[in-house]
């Protein structure tokens, strides 16, 4: 019986998620990597491919949110208990993978990534970590290309649902807000639209109350 077959599905998301792998990375007990707390400013470009680095690095996000780049197009959002890195472009030709810092700061732990994978491999379960996270970024990847096809509407509908869900704050039984570091130019960015076209986007789903403005919070209706 292979290993896996001893796991359901549930089980694996709950005891292989990625913040008990970054547990996993920091502890020195039978195999020590090198790793190094750094902190990052707003905006401050997050390197992933290194020049002439023998290996990529690898981010694990303690404190703040982030902007995840392939080439010049946003791909994903980070945030606590989230890895940068952990996947690679490097099989993309004229692609770079790379981070920008959207909050205030940015504390990451950062680690080469042939040393993450080695340490993952030197325990049996180990490849259970790197597998259910490939699992969430396909997941996650998978409905945002599906979306793609969507109208404007419904792809923004879909992005502010997800940014709540991962990401928001002051939930209360109506409306979850949005941290302000995900302006409309990081989501039109993320999306593929124009500035323009989100705002008119925005005010249509205000007028259907699925969205609601508070100063310059952006409130998204749970109902």
């Amino acid at each position: 019986m292979e290993l896996m077959e001893l796991y359901n599905q549930e089980t694996i998301e709950q005891d292989f998620h990625p913040r008990k792998l970054l547990k996993l990375l920091l502890a020195d007990n039978n195999f020590s990597i090198h790793k190094e707390r750094v902190t990052f400013g707003k905006g401050d470009e997050i390197i992933l491919e290194p020049v002439n680095a023998e290996s990529p690095y690898v981010y694990a996000v303690e404190i703040g949110i982030g902007a995840l780049y392939l080439g010049k197009q946003i791909v994903d959002f980070v945030g606590e208990g989230d890895f940068m890195g952990l996947h690679h472009s490097q099989g993309v030709q004229n692609t770079r993978m790379s981070g920008e810092v959207l909050t205030g700061k940015m504390v990451v732990w950062r680690f080469v990534l042939s040393d993450v994978i080695a340490k993952i491999m030197s325990i049996q379960e180990g490849y259970l970590y790197h597998y259910n996270y490939m699992r969430m970024m396909y997941e996650r990847y998978a409905l945002k290309i599906i979306t793609n096809s969507n109208t404007n509407q419904q792809k923004v509908e879909s992005m502010l649902q997800a940014i709540a869900e991962r990401f928001g704050i002051n939930r209360t039984e109506n409306h979850i807000k949005l941290p302000k570091c995900f302006t409309r130019g990081v989501m039109a960015s993320y999306i593929g639209i124009s500035n323009a076209t989100l705002s008119g986007v925005l005010t249509q789903l205000e007028k259907e109350k699925i969205v609601r403005f508070q100063s310059r919070n952006i409130l998204v209706s749970t109902n």
